[in-house]
């Protein structure tokens, strides 16, 4: 399996489906990676993108905490596959020169990834067949999607 190296370009919410989309981008591309996940997990990564943060730790703060108290780093996740419309992703895990793989959603793994401040990959072939070339703006009605801004998450307290 091969591989590209991505970075989140923001998050968007779909007009037509009204549902939030994290964008995934090659640094020095054009292309996106759109990745239609739940309102609470487009709540933990724009926590992060905002730079923004709780008293007390929430869920991905927690697995952070854990992956920290077990010694171990998150080196990467990376987004495998798709199959029937749903994205499959795998955290990697390493401790000393153990490397451990774990099944988990894409929106968990990206989030889980920016609090760590590991890679994101995506499989080339999934890369190259359903990526889209798509300008992302605020009334621009040839997108399929708008910015997400923070009055899109009424329920964080930002």
């Amino acid at each position: 399996m091969s591989m590209q190296e991505v970075i989140v370009s923001g998050l968007a919410m779909d007009k037509e489906r009204e549902y939030p989309v994290v964008l995934l981008k090659v640094p020095d591309g054009d292309a996106v990676l759109p990745i239609w996940i739940g309102p609470a997990e487009a709540s933990a990564i724009f926590t992060v993108l905002a730079g923004k943060s709780f008293e007390r730790p929430m869920t991905h703060d927690l697995m952070r905490i854990i992956v920290d108290v077990l010694e171990a780093e998150v080196s990467g996740v990376e987004i495998t596959g798709i199959y029937k419309n749903t994205y499959f992703a795998r955290i990697v895990l390493r401790r000393e020169e153990d490397i451990f793989y774990v099944d988990a959603r894409p929106s968990d793994s990206i989030a889980l990834a920016l609090r760590c401040e590991a890679s994101i990959f995506v499989d080339m072939d999934v890369m190259s067949k359903y990526s889209k070339k798509i300008a992302v703006e605020q009334d621009d009605e040839k997108s399929p999607f708008d910015r997400i801004n923070p009055d899109d998450f009424g329920f964080l307290d930002l």
